[in-house]
């Protein structure tokens, strides 16, 4: 019977999904940014030193830990009970696999030049990777905060974008797809040196779509820092948990860092979702307001007629 129990359990650890160990991670860097603000002064210096530092932890003593971060013994053994865990290895352990999971984009990028498999052409390895990533993107997790989004973003006045240095591209593209049918659309990204201007006229009825990949900028966080001030609702979309914004933010939206190579098309992929979404929910305004624009750009010769919508 035992021997039965053992095979039992060796078949349930065996076919435990990378997602589902990665929605565990997720899961508990989520909790120490879902709390930061609701602890202790020392909880939270500890909380912070957790979220910034987490790629190390894997290696640190509880000892070690708690003096690496200025903090006693007794505050990290408080920190642990009050996220919903019985000890300090667990937390060591999920944390580790989102440190493993999701290094640095630029340490990527340098990796694929060397990354060179024999017999595989670069279309179908870059291919196959980015496919990868793409699956280990979609969590449940990530399916409620991403229907929780588009709540949002249907009950805001005004929706901004801002993506900076490698995210600034993903952000320009983002709004542009949207601004061609949904009116509440403002863009950050074209005149970055007013971004705190605009931030400054916004209520509490809008809210700011921040596309932060690493690495993370000072201008991201400090956008981020002052929309949570004014109590502007924020959407952040990043390929790491440790995007400093993550602190300050409503929710967020986390995409699968490649293994191998720098690649952004999980975040395409997430913002393209965004879009479809937002366009079936606003079907019929949205409909209208391609075809009236598709008109006038036919109208004056700016774009060639193409027979796009099915006749009626």
């Amino acid at each position: 019977m035992g021997k039965e129990n053992d095979k039992k359990n060796e078949s349930t650890d065996k076919h435990t999904s990378f997602s589902e160990i990665q929605e565990g991670s997720q899961r508990i860097l989520r909790k120490l940014i879902d709390v930061r603000h609701t602890l202790p002064k020392k909880q939270k210096k500890l909380c912070d030193f957790l979220l910034d530092n987490y790629q190390s932890i894997g290696i640190l003593t509880l000892a070690d830990l708690a003096k690496n971060s200025g903090v006693g013994t007794t505050t990290v053994l408080r920190l642990i009970q009050n996220i919903g865990y019985d000890s300090y290895s667990d937390i060591k352990k999920e944390i580790r696999i989102e440190s493993v999971a999701t290094p640095s984009a630029w340490w990527y990028l340098q990796k694929s030049f060397t990354n060179i498999e024999d017999n595989k052409h670069c279309l179908s390895q870059v291919g196959e990777e980015s496919v990868e990533a793409l699956k280990k993107t979609v969590t449940s997790s990530l399916q409620k905060d991403f229907d929780k989004a588009i709540e949002l973003l249907l009950q805001c006045e005004k929706v901004y974008i801002l993506g900076l240095r490698s995210s600034k591209g993903l952000g320009l593209y983002f709004g542009h797809l949207l601004e061609e049918f949904f009116p509440k659309v403002v863009q950050l990204g074209h005149d970055i040196e007013f971004v705190f201007d605009r931030i400054v006229r916004a209520t509490k009825k809008e809210a700011l779509i921040l596309i932060d990949n690493a690495p993370f900028t000072t201008i991201g966080l400090e956008t981020a820092k002052l929309c949570h001030e004014r109590g502007i609702h924020i959407i952040l979309i990043t390929d790491h948990l440790s995007s400093p914004a993550a602190s300050f933010s409503n929710i967020t939206l986390k995409t699968q860092a490649s293994q191998k190579q720098y690649t952004v098309v999980p975040t395409i992929y997430l913002l393209e979702s965004i879009v479809v979404e937002l366009g079936r929910k606003t079907s019929n305004e949205s409909v209208a307001n391609l075809r009236e624009i598709s008109e006038i750009l036919e109208a004056k010769n700016i774009t060639q007629p193409f027979t796009f919508y099915p006749s009626e």
